[in-house]
Order: C-alpha cells, then structure tokens, then sequence
C-alpha cells in the first residue's frame, strides 16, 4: 500500500483554493460587544453591528453558520422574535406560517426585567455564489409596547448587580 506524505498543497491557478469536500475552507468570527436597545419595534429592524460577511471559494460550497445571541425585552413587551438574514433574504424560517402565525429563526423571552435569554443557531447555508455574502440578525417585539435588549436585561444600572455580555456569529466555509 502506498502513502502520499506532503507538507502543503497548493492550487494550480493563482488566488485558487484546493477546496476539499467536508473540509472547512475558511473561518470568519465576529463578537458583538457592545448593547443594543430599540423601542416599540413591531416590523424587523436591523440589529446595529451584528453582521458577518465571507465570500466563498466555490458556487458548490456550503456556509456553516453558528450564532449565539443574549438579550431581553422589557416586561411590556410581549416575545422578542428574531431572524437571520443572508444579504436581504430570510433563511431558517418554519415552512409555512399557518394564518397570522410569526416566522422567525429563534426568540429571546425573559419574564423578568433583571433576565437574560440565550439562543443557539446552527444553520447550513447553501448562497451558491463566489460573490461576498453577508449574515445579518434582525429583530422585532410581537406584541405590547416596550423595548428588546441585545447583551444586557432591561435593568442594567451601573452598580454591580447587572451582567452584560456578548453575542457572536461563526461563518464556516464548507467544501463541497
């Protein structure tokens, strides 16, 4: 039985990529730091500074994309739903909507002013493009008036009591 040994394998071409199915091809992290507030927000709106771009290697390739995010709503506020954008179009969202029903990719409900919610997404994206992509959240209050929270509940007095934390968004290329 023979054995191919190698210390590296370049492409044949220049700015090529030796693109391995299965394979992760590249890796672009983005940490969200800072807080985010808005009010009365019935229709989606675009979460200020929580975008992540990559521009795939290959039509065929696949993008993992892994996210967490932190936040709240005040107690007026019904549910905070939020979605996953690539570039301006939806992705991960239910089938079908079945009447008056939200579509969105996860939420963040707390029942308590002093709460963080958590929520973990995993999604395999499919962009067939080598142009660059970009991974956006948005969010919105379903019902009631009052505000959503990105990394931080809705009390968040400067006093050592309250915790702020950090949300990130994991892009993955897969070869394919």
């Amino acid at each position: 039985m023979s054995k191919l040994f190698v210390d590296e394998i370049q492409p044949k071409t220049t700015g090529g990529v030796v693109g391995i199915k299965g394979h992760v091809l590249q890796v672009v992290p983005m940490i969200k730091t800072d807080t985010f507030i808005t009010n009365d927000s019935t229709s989606f709106i675009d979460i200020t500074g929580f975008t992540c771009s990559i521009t795939p290697s290959s039509t065929s390739s696949k993008i993992l994309i892994m996210s967490t995010i932190n936040g709240s709503q005040s107690v007026g506020a019904n549910r905070t739903v939020l979605k996953l954008l690539r570039d301006n179009s939806d992705i991960m969202l239910s089938a079908t909507g079945q009447g008056n029903r939200e579509l969105a990719t996860c939420g963040l409900n707390s029942s308590h002013a002093d709460l963080i919610a958590t929520s973990h997404v995993s999604i395999l994206d499919s962009p067939s493009t080598t142009s660059q992509v970009t991974y956006k959240w948005q969010g919105r209050i379903t019902a009631g008036s009052g505000y959503f929270y990105i990394n931080r509940s809705q009390n968040d007095t400067d006093n050592g009591t309250y915790t702020r934390f950090a949300s990130n968004i994991i892009l993955m290329e897969i070869g394919a």
